[in-house]
């Protein structure tokens, strides 16, 4: 008894070791083992559109910061040089002989800065005995340099508060298409992924059907060299196995279409080999618990969210054109350098400094009645979105419905269809025995096989169609991943 335990101990041990070797084989041979739940995760990963969706995430998150910024003070550092092709002149209509050289001035009556004014210009105004009376002054000189800072700083700008606004809602409608991609990624990828299960499911059962049929095929074929059967058995039985052939073939192809799209949804390259880990009747084992929502609760579909974010966004587009109405008050503060030169003797050159600080006020009057008809496109815009949003939620709550029912009836044609396929394997067992005892004909025999693989792809279809009803349902409900 003792020596029992120990050899079962033994064998135990040795089992382990040679899985963990198999298991580490597995691992190293480039092959890559993809469950359900991994090929969701590789694809959130790897799909280009769902990198996309984030960066523009990202991109609306720097327009709102943007959005904040129009805010904050805007300056600037201008430089600017000018030459002048033809100096401007000015003209003085008044006349100015009397102040100007030809007459006294009181030096009391001017400030400083007032008197070189007026020692510069009787200068100019000096009468010349060849001048002409009505030759203007020539003013400025060739190169013209321009340094300024200019600040502007925004008071009352009510649309600038509003913008800000639509910049929030903006990121909002940035994150919900994200998670819409995401949504729909993980649809796509479960359908590719059922498909793929139906297909593989529906190949290894031609396979072993062939393999079946083909041991059948020599056993009749014996039979009828013994003389036993006619050889028009042995015609039906070559018939009937060449007939599975072209559905193992359209199944493999269907395999490979099936695997190429899921690998496409995931990102990866599509020389990758890989193997697709499980199979259609493993679900079979939850698809009894798993609680179908029975209400039509649509808050989390992604569709309906963004039309709500749409409405808001159209909703702030109509307050802003309402807001262009208003007055809107800035400051503006600018500060230059200025010098006038012949030359380039930079070192020679006299900078003036110029300065102003004002606020500006702009009160709308009239426009051409362009603000009054973008404010009525914006309210049918409105209105719109409202009727718009009431058909998409018609559409998606008879979405749920028909998914549900067909939820409900796959349920209950994988049971009908499990039965079948007892049955039917049942029959199939009592005609071959019948075939060989000679109460049968071939006929029977291959009916009762077809039966079988009728039964047996119907009941694999079932399960499919109750995957991709719960798949469907989960999209519309907008289920998170």
């Amino acid at each position: 008894m003792r020596a029992t335990k120990i050899g079962i101990v033994v064998m135990t041990i040795c089992g382990l070791l040679r899985l963990s070797v198999t298991t580490a084989q597995e691992a190293d041979d480039g092959i890559l083992r993809v469950d359900l739940e991994t090929a969701i995760q590789i694809a959130l990963s790897e799909n280009p559109l769902v990198k996309v969706a984030d960066m523009e995430v990202e991109k609306k998150d720097y327009a709102k910061k943007s959005a904040y910024g129009a805010l904050l003070p805007q300056i600037d550092l201008i430089g600017q040089y000018q030459y002048t092709l033809k100096r401007q002149t000015m003209y003085l209509d008044t006349d100015m002989s009397s102040l100007f050289g030809g007459g006294s001035v009181d030096p009391s009556q001017f400030t400083p800065e007032e008197l070189k004014i007026v020692e510069v210009f009787g200068k100019m105004m000096t009468p010349s005995s060849d001048a002409d009376a009505n030759e203007g002054i020539q003013v400025g000189r060739k190169n013209i340099w321009n340094g300024t800072v200019n600040v502007s700083l925004p008071l009352v700008v009510p649309s600038l508060w509003k913008n800000i606004q639509m910049s929030k809602v903006d990121l909002e409608m940035a994150m919900e298409q994200s998670r819409s991609s995401k949504i729909d990624l993980t649809h796509q990828v479960k359908k590719a992924f059922y498909s793929i299960l139906l297909a593989k499911d529906s190949y290894e059962l031609f396979r072993e059907t062939y393999a079946t049929d083909s041991l059948n095929l020599v056993n009749i074929k014996n039979k009828f060299e013994q003389g036993i059967v006619a050889e028009y058995d042995v015609i039906t039985a070559d018939v009937r196995l060449k007939s599975i052939i072209p559905n193992i073939l359209q199944s493999e192809s269907m395999l490979k279409i099936a695997e190429l799209q899921l690998k496409m949804l995931m990102g990866i390259d599509s020389e990758l080999p890989v193997e697709i880990v499980g199979s259609l009747s493993d679900y079979e084992k939850w698809m009894f618990e798993a609680i179908v929502p029975s209400d039509n609760n649509l808050s989390g579909n992604s569709d309906l969210r963004q039309f709500d974010l749409q409405a808001i966004q159209a909703k702030n587009a109509y307050e802003i054109q309402k807001l262009q109405r208003l007055p809107t008050l800035t400051s503006s503060f600018s500060y230059s350098y200025i010098s006038q030169n012949n030359d380039f003797k930079f070192n020679t050159y006299r900078w003036d400094p110029y300065s102003v600080v004002g606020v500006t006020l702009s009160i709308p009057i009239f426009s051409g009645g362009q603000r009054y008809h973008n404010i009525k496109q914006s309210e049918i815009q409105l209105f719109q979105l409202q009727e718009q949003r009431h058909n998409l939620k018609r559409n998606l709550q008879l979405s749920v419905r028909n998914s549900v029912e067909l939820i409900n009836k796959s349920i209950e044609q994988v049971v009908a269809a499990e039965s079948s396929v007892q049955q039917a394997k049942k029959g199939y067992e009592i005609t071959q025995k019948r075939y060989e005892t000679g109460a049968g004909t071939i006929v029977d025999l291959n009916a009762a096989a077809l039966a079988v693989t009728n039964a047996e792809l119907q009941y694999r279809n079932a399960i499919y169609d109750y995957l991709a009803s719960k798949a469907d349902l989960e999209k519309t409900l907008g289920y998170d991943i």
